[in-house]
């Protein structure tokens, strides 16, 4: 069931970026930046329910609003440390192919790593580890769809 609801998590996210994109009446950042940070957390805590043996709703709280404050301030980052150097828009292809980039590899690393970390409850140490480099996980992405 929780496989069935991710997955349409993440077509809806492809969906509503391929209709912001080019040639759309509806060109809208709000809704880039509901695929872009609401839905990957979304799955995470959706793929984290799943993986898990036994979870709280304190510990899926704590994994969202961490979730949050990590795309949060690995964006400002990200956006320092990567973007902004091209000094010419380009263009509404580009930018559609550098979101569905950013909300894939979002995904990716976001619910890997919280996948991950499920796994681990005999190891409390690892397992919160694994939840503590997401910002560093998501610098990668942000690296990556720059390039």
């Amino acid at each position: 069931m929780l496989e069935g609801v991710s997955g349409a998590l993440f077509v809806t996210g492809l969906v509503l970026l391929a209709v912001n994109g080019p040639l759309s009446q509806v060109r809208s950042l709000l809704i880039v930046d509901f695929v872009l940070n609401v839905l990957p957390i979304a799955v995470a805590a959706i793929l984290y329910v799943r993986v898990a043996s036994e979870t709280s709703v304190v510990e899926i709280a704590v994994l969202v609003l961490w979730a949050y404050f990590a795309l949060s301030v690995s964006g400002v980052i990200g956006y320092f440390a990567f973007g902004g150097q091209s000094t010419s828009y380009p263009g509404e292809l580009a930018e559609l192919t550098n979101h569905v980039l950013l909300f894939i590899g979002t995904i990716a690393v976001l619910g890997g790593l919280y996948m991950a970390a499920a796994t681990q409850d005999k190891r409390p140490l690892l397992k919160w580890g694994l939840v503590a480099v997401v910002p560093l996980g998501q610098l990668v992405v942000y690296a990556v769809s720059a390039v």
